[in-house]
């Protein structure tokens, strides 16, 4: 999942059950790595190739890895990831 050298400064999982008729077995990964100088924040779905990501400059690492976990609690969509850190940080994004 990640680069040679990068490493991660935080990794959430969510699993999701197969639900006849409503909703499929599904996993969701976010994730939280540096690279160069920003923090890159990304989100994955297992059953797809299609993820998001979406660096920041100028944050703190502490303040990054709580909004990380507010994704991660708030089962926000992969798709969703740039927008709801545009709502949380402003210009920052």
């Amino acid at each position: 999942m990640g680069q040679a050298g990068q490493e991660y400064l935080a990794v959430y999982r969510r699993d999701y059950s197969e639900l006849q008729g409503l909703q499929k077995a599904e996993q969701i990964t976010y994730t939280l790595q540096r690279t160069d100088g920003a923090l890159c924040f990304k989100a994955e779905r297992r059953t797809s190739a299609q993820g998001a990501s979406c660096s920041l400059r100028g944050l703190d690492e502490a303040f990054a890895a709580r909004l990380l976990c507010y994704l991660y609690e708030n089962a926000v969509a992969p798709e969703q990831v740039p927008d709801v850190l545009w709502d949380l940080c402003g210009g920052v994004v």
